[in-house]
């Protein structure tokens, strides 16, 4: 896991003060609508642009007007849909009561602005027919807040392209944040599979390690409880053994767990994993347990990726285990084919042979490596008695291929 520092997080802003930020605009947005409709009513000049003085039952409905509409636009948040019905149904009495009065005119900037906004955030985070259904009641507010209008074309393209303005923009927050959800959605099940995938690797290596390992202590078990009191330099041969094996069995072991601890803890080097350079111990360590090995190397000897002759190791080392658990055979033979284009792999032994065991997970974890690599495997029973595996290994495998880089 990298250490590696990681970029600063930009600090969003909460709910609650989002709708402190949205009061206090619709707050100041209300008084000046206030004072602006006030003024016209007391400086009313019944020659300016010929419109009729407004009753003072018209400035009361238009002044309450503002304010719920002042009310909705600051919680806004809290309700979208409730503040754009409230913001629309306002206005609507608004033209009702006083639609061709001069203060109509004036409250009619404060419902355009809360208009856009209610658009915008219902478009923004509700679903897109519901979006554009407010967009319509926009736009249907838009062009009453402009009848009478001296300039009324004009002022209704301007309305009507600011609505729609913000309908686009708050939809195209949905669409990037629906994006965002599902990338990040994609994210998680693509991380959960590397997991997923890292912990099937882990399991196939500690299987590997542990049946060889576990198979040689248990035949050198038997045999040192065997010769004890008859030979004790063979017993203490045995033990010997059973220490030898149990303790590069930690060594492998401790080096594949490494990748378990956590990252700020002080994790040693794991030890290279193991190749084919290896399979001498491996023969020896099978010659303990009393299998005798024959190993026989073909082709030009040349160092492999890692992945390939970690996988052609296992499936060595896995077959010997199931001879030495299995087959109760005394001998059996390895051939290691270095070919041009693939790495050709035979272990057959002249045990008693017969069919493959069912729920065994060894032959599962050969086929899963060799098919890594597109290559083939073939196991079974031998004619004449015995069991033969053979695998190839295709040297072109796949770049970056699981197991290239296991400890």
């Amino acid at each position: 896991m990298s250490n590696a520092p990681h970029p600063p997080v930009t600090k969003r802003l909460r709910r609650g003060q989002w709708v402190a930020i949205d009061v206090m605009f619709s707050l100041v947005l209300t008084l000046i609508t206030w004072v602006r409709v006030l003024d016209a009513y007391r400086v009313f000049d019944p020659h300016h642009r010929g419109y009729p003085k407004p009753a003072p039952a018209e400035l009361v409905t238009v002044l309450g007007c503002v304010v719920a509409v002042g009310v909705a636009m600051g919680l806004r948040r809290l309700g979208p849909l409730f503040a754009a019905g409230a913001v629309f149904a306002a206005w609507a009495v608004v033209v009702a009561v006083a639609g061709q009065l001069t203060i109509a005119n004036l409250a009619g900037f404060q419902v355009e602005i809360a208009a856009m906004t209610t658009v915008y955030l219902v478009a923004a985070t509700r679903p897109p027919r519901l979006g554009a259904a407010v967009m319509v009641l926009g736009l249907v507010g838009a062009g009453l807040s402009e009848f009478g209008s001296r300039e009324l074309w004009n002022n209704l393209v301007l309305a009507a392209l600011a609505v729609v303005t913000a309908w686009s923009l708050g939809s195209a927050l949905a669409r990037y944040r629906s994006y965002s959800a599902a990338l990040r959605e994609h994210q998680a099940d693509v991380a959960k599979a590397e997991l997923a995938q890292e912990r099937i690797q882990l399991a196939r290596e500690l299987h590997d390690v542990i049946a060889h390992s576990m198979s040689v202590v248990n035949v050198q078990a038997g045999y040192g409880r065997f010769v004890i009191g008859r030979d004790p330099a063979q017993a203490e041969q045995a033990l010997a053994a059973i220490q030898a094996v149990s303790r590069d069995a930690m060594v492998e072991m401790r080096g594949l767990l490494t990748v378990l601890r956590d990252a700020g803890a002080e994790a040693a080097v794991p030890p290279p994993a193991p190749r084919l350079a290896d399979l001498d111990r491996l023969v020896a360590s099978c010659a303990e347990a009393g299998l005798k090995v024959e190993l026989r190397v073909r082709g030009q000897v040349r160092e492999l990726s890692a992945g390939v002759e970690l996988s052609a190791f296992r499936i060595v080392q896995e077959t010997l285990t199931n001879v030495v658990k299995h087959a109760h055979a005394a001998s059996a033979r390895v051939n290691v084919d270095y070919g041009e284009e693939a790495l050709a792999l035979e272990v057959t032994d002249a045990g008693r042979g017969g069919p493959v065991a069912a729920g065994g997970h060894g032959l599962a974890g050969m086929a899963e490596r060799v098919g890594l690599y597109e290559g083939t495997l073939d196991a079974g029973p031998l004619p004449g008695g015995g069991f033969r595996v053979h695998a190839v290994l295709p040297l072109a495998g796949p770049a970056g291929a699981p197991g290239a880089d296991a400890a």
